[in-house]
């Protein structure tokens, strides 16, 4: 189904417009737009004479905003930014049809006025470097620790970011940023991403759109007179022993043959493990130290081990289709499943092609709170991220400027976020509402790229061979966790 468009939703993750209202003080209005009203004379300041018209009022004139950035002349300089894609639009560019894949010239315009303003405000120009995926590691590698960055900034995947992050190659954006930069305010603008110690990463604001979180059978509930856990979620009652009790009571034989026909919950164990655990406080590779033998990450696998050895409730894990894992919740085949936006609107308009909408009701729930959680919803990190790197001219200066350039709406940021395409993953507002939620929160933990094998190591003797507890499991695929994190920050 289709909304309509959820401004008010944006409040939610950033109070869009709370800070930009008329008459607010100065030193509250962190707003990089610049007014168009005229500055209010001294003739304006006098108290207003009463007026002479019955039924006229004097209406107050608007304070004018006020630009948190100090202008600086940077004397022509060119600010370079390294990325693998050709990008749109920069000081290269003259008209809004530079861009063969223009879609919308309103905010296209905006885009380019906005390069010109900046180009005058700095006396710089703005110019990305389309240096190919391996072009931007060989880069990072060399120029960087050779001390003469050839960008000024760099777009990367955090599987090469994070190991020069680690390793002392990029600037700690809490340490450079402007007093007045969004990064200590609204977050509006640009979004940073904490771990490693400090904040080297961030990236352009947005809907957040990447969460993950359970999806359930609410057809299969209702049969089970079970409530809906949204509302458990609600008032803080969305636990994982709530959520066991109802992937055992969803675990059904239902033609009494013997064989189970409905787990109470299957998906695919990357985000069942991540959704289970980050919920608990835990992190498996968040640091250059395992976690793996930490507290609450011992405690998911337990839990994990419950779900699928004790209670039986865990669909068995299918290693020859990863598919079969992933999508047995549009057969039917288990109440709750790993879910995120895009899988649902994936299998939902494939019943639709094939004449028929999926026949069940379904909605989505953040994951259960574990016994270390503190109640905070979150979700991995994923995309793409900006670093500053070490060795570059005034960083401070690089990084009120690109963070102007993405202020290209002006604070409007309808203008950047279109909610239409997430909107119709979802069958209800409230789930649209609890899946941008979970993805408000992201947490840095990369498990899944620095060459362990969790599967292996954790998931296939706990779970599927059922040949370990967990904490033989867990003692012998420590070491080789560590050894794994070793090698990754030493690249």
């Amino acid at each position: 189904m289709k909304f309509k468009k959820l401004v008010s939703l944006l409040c939610m993750l950033a109070m869009v417009f709370a800070l930009t209202a008329c008459g607010g003080k100065e030193e509250d209005q962190k707003s990089n737009e610049t007014s168009n009203t005229p500055a209010t004379t001294q003739e304006d300041n006098n108290e207003p004479e009463e007026s002479t018209e019955e039924g006229t009022e004097e209406v107050a004139a608007e304070e004018p905003e006020v630009d948190p950035y100090e202008a600086f002349d940077l004397g022509g300089r060119e600010i370079k930014v390294g990325i693998w894609w050709d990008y749109f639009y920069t000081s290269e560019h003259t008209d809004i049809t530079d861009d063969p894949g223009l879609s919308n010239p309103e905010t296209a315009q905006m885009k380019l006025d906005n390069v010109r303003r900046i180009e005058e405000k700095y006396n710089c120009t703005i110019k990305f470097v389309n240096l190919g995926w391996e072009g931007i590691i060989e880069s990072i590698n060399t120029s960087i620790t050779a001390g003469t960055p050839e960008c000024d900034i760099y777009l990367t995947d955090l599987q090469f970011g994070i190991p020069a992050a680690a390793n002392g190659l990029a600037q700690d954006l809490t340490k450079i940023a402007h007093e007045n930069s969004d990064l200590f305010a609204d977050k509006k603008i640009i979004q940073p991403l904490e771990g490693l110690g400090g904040t080297y990463f961030f990236g352009e604001q947005g809907l957040p759109q990447n969460g993950i979180y359970l999806g359930y059978n609410a057809t299969m509930l209702d049969e089970l007179g079970l409530e809906d856990p949204r509302e458990l979620y609600k008032r803080g009652e969305w636990t994982w022993d709530k959520f066991a009790e109802y992937a055992a009571a969803g675990t059904k034989d239902n033609d009494n043959d013997g064989t189970i026909d409905v787990y109470g919950y299957g998906g695919v164990f990357t985000d069942f493990v991540n959704g289970l655990m980050m919920n608990n406080g835990g992190a498996i590779a968040a640091t250059e130290v395992e976690g793996l033998s930490s507290t609450p990450v011992v405690e998911t696998l337990e839990f994990i081990d419950r779900i699928y050895n004790q209670d039986q409730s865990g669909r068995p894990w299918n290693w020859d289709d990863w598919n079969d894992n992933l999508l047995a919740w549009a057969d039917g085949k288990v109440m709750f499943w790993t879910a995120q936006a895009w899988l649902l609107k994936q299998e939902a308009d494939a019943a639709v092609a094939e004449g028929s909408e999926l026949p069940f009701d379904y909605h989505v729930v953040p994951y259960p709170i574990g016994p270390s959680g503190d109640g905070t919803v979150s979700s991995p990190v994923s995309g793409n991220w900006y670093i500053i790197p070490v060795g570059v001219e005034e960083p401070s200066k690089v990084l009120q400027v690109f963070e102007e350039f993405l202020n290209w709406h002006k604070g409007e940021t309808e203008f950047r976020d279109d909610p239409e395409w997430f909107e119709s993953c979802f069958t209800t507002y409230e789930d649209v509402e609890l899946a941008f939620e979970c993805g408000q929160n992201l947490k840095l933990d990369i498990w899944n790229s620095v060459g362990f094998d969790f599967g292996a190591t954790i998931w296939g003797p706990i779970v599927v061979d059922k040949t370990s507890t967990v904490a033989q499991a867990v003692e012998a695929a420590k070491p080789v966790l560590q050894d794994s994190l070793d090698a990754f920050y030493s690249k």
